[in-house]
């Protein structure tokens, strides 16, 4: 009897352990939910601490060693970019980072036969993979998600490799239909079929209201009116708009609190600027949070504000999940233009505001709190991890 296929996923992006609270889990419940229909190999890189090779939940799961383990921080959930932005050894470590990766990568091709190889973003896994596939003659498809397309989309060549990427590749899935028109516009015959990655909407739902009692005991927090920001506090997520329309609301909602839930390399300015502010009562930072807290963050909020704008590179979001979260949750979600949501999110709860500005993003929260909006969770069912995956099955096997 013939078995399942053979799918090698290869991602810069990886949980390290169990119940990490670093890299976001996408591509790791994406390889989960895809083992219905394929037998699963992940290649991801390496962390101190981290397997190097393990069985995760089915998952053979290998970890590429780049340099010594005191030095490999690429992947520790901020971004290969936000590193190459903070400091300027993180060029050092990025070319053996791509070397172990390539070489990792063809270790595993010669070894197994795999049918097909899923990378994630199109830099440095799409064209390292690329290259490979072009060799091993597997079939290759690239999933495109942000940074990735817009860093391109601005550098010399980039278009380029682009266009190279769509050529030797069997397909593109993007995570947003802006991007794919983009890649389009870039080489029109390019297979492209879009998809944001998923959730799991039952997780988000009805959580036991001790869990919540527990939660707010733990944070030390209580108040009539809540906003929460989930995400990276980094330039392009908007989050100093977000504080700066907490100001503005001061004076109709004193009451009103902010909770926001992640990390970056902006939290110390953030924190700076809402003290300077003078809003330390009504905005509560919580770092890093791990996933399942999460879903019962969302359970705390009378809104979730996803204020995603372009940083100075011109880099915006993909599709944020946060959204798809926080609308399972039963939560309205005001976000921007950049969130780059379909329309029937739209139609499910999601609020679209045309700027990042705090004028206008407190103008939304006003008429949110006011007037309520009313969330159909039945819309999000197809955003599920299970539908994600037969998705990227038929595309990939069809």
């Amino acid at each position: 009897m013939k078995g399942k296929p053979r799918l090698l996923i290869v991602s810069t992006t990886f949980p390290r352990w169990e119940n990490d609270t670093g890299p976001a889990p996408f591509v790791f419940e994406l390889a989960l939910h895809l083992q219905r229909y394929f037998q699963v190999t992940v290649l991801a890189p390496h962390f101190k601490g981290s397997a190097s090779h393990e069985v995760w939940k089915g998952l053979e799961v290998f970890r590429f060693k780049y340099l010594p383990e005191q030095w490999e921080f690429l992947s520790d959930g901020q971004g290969i970019q936000n590193h190459l932005r903070m400091r300027k050894s993180a060029y050092l470590a990025l070319i053996p980072f791509c070397l172990a990766e390539f070489f990792s990568a063809r270790k595993i091709l010669r070894a197994r036969r795999f049918d097909a190889v899923n990378s994630h973003w199109l830099i440095p896994s799409g064209l390292l993979l690329a290259l490979l596939c072009r060799l091993f003659r597997v079939n290759h498809f690239i999933t495109v998600h942000a940074a990735d397309y817009f860093l391109l989309t601005r550098i010399p060549l980039g278009k380029l490799i682009i266009r190279l990427l769509a050529k030797w590749s069997k397909a593109l899935l993007p995570v947003n239909q802006m991007m794919a028109d983009g890649i389009k516009s870039i080489w029109s015959n390019a297979r492209i079929f879009v998809s944001p990655m998923g959730f799991d909407p039952q997780k988000f739902r009805k959580p036991e209201q001790e869990e919540i009692q527990r939660l707010r005991k733990e944070i030390a927090f209580e108040a009539n009116q809540t906003l929460v920001f989930v995400g990276k506090l980094t330039e392009k997520k908007g989050v100093r708009n977000l504080i700066e329309a907490m100001k503005i609301l001061e004076k109709d909602f004193p009451d009103l609190k902010l909770l926001i839930v992640g990390e970056g390399a902006e939290r110390a300015e953030l924190e700076k600027k809402v003290k300077a502010m003078g809003l330390e009562k009504n905005i509560k930072f919580l770092g890093a949070v791990p996933h399942q807290k999460v879903c019962l963050v969302y359970h705390l909020a009378d809104a979730v504000v996803v204020p995603s704008m372009p940083d100075k590179s011109g880099e915006s979001e993909g599709m944020p999940v946060v959204a798809l979260e926080a609308l399972a949750s039963g939560r309205p979600v005001i976000g921007t233009v950049y969130c780059s949501v379909p329309a029937q999110l739209k139609q499910a709860g999601f609020v679209e505001i045309d700027e990042s500005s705090p004028n206008v993003i407190a103008e939304a929260v006003r008429m949110v709190l006011k007037n309520g909006v009313c969330v159909e969770t039945e819309k999000l069912d197809r955003y599920s991890w299970s539908e994600v995956a037969r998705f990227y099955a038929e595309v990939i096997q069809g």
